[in-house]
């Protein structure tokens, strides 16, 4: 059976909508299932990213690629927000005796730290992807040109050496 791979904006907006929509089939479920969601959604922000700027580390455990997540994003800020909010998500996900589940309010400001990582990896990879594009050549009039790789017919993940 084939699945798509959802990327983590449509993620996060799932988890909103079981936030907001009141509906007595989801009664005591919703927290958890949003939670699940919003950590989804930011292992699939990472591994875009990682995809991109550090091939491989998708597959190193969660713990590593949060490490790692400063120095790719430039943003310790946001970077130790997403560490944070993936612990505490991570944490609503498996049902303790005795814990209750988060509330509405603290799944919304997870969401939101998982949206601005969204949003900042989504600028990295339209960023890049553009940089990758386009290259110098001296040779042409305006001195830009656009490179592919001939094989695949999609730009190259790296700029040759010129």
């Amino acid at each position: 059976m084939a699945t798509a791979e959802a990327d983590a904006h449509s993620l996060v907006s799932a988890a909103r909508d079981l936030i907001h929509i009141d509906d007595p089939q989801t009664a005591g479920l919703w927290p958890r299932a949003a939670a699940l969601l919003g950590r989804q959604a930011i292992e699939a922000a990472m591994a875009d990213l990682w995809r991109l700027s550090a091939p491989g580390l998708e597959d190193t455990s969660a713990k590593c690629q949060l490490l790692c997540l400063s120095h790719f994003l430039g943003d310790p800020d946001l970077a130790g927000r997403v560490h944070a909010t993936w612990h505490g998500l991570t944490r609503s996900c498996h049902i303790q005796t005795y814990e209750l589940a988060p509330t509405a309010a603290e799944l919304e400001g997870w969401l939101e730290t998982v949206w601005d990582l969204a949003e900042l990896v989504a600028a990295t990879l339209l960023r890049t992807s553009a940089h990758d594009r386009v290259r110098v050549d001296p040779r042409t009039p305006s001195g830009l040109r656009v490179t592919t790789d001939p094989r695949t017919k999609e730009p190259p993940s790296r700029l040759p050496s010129t």
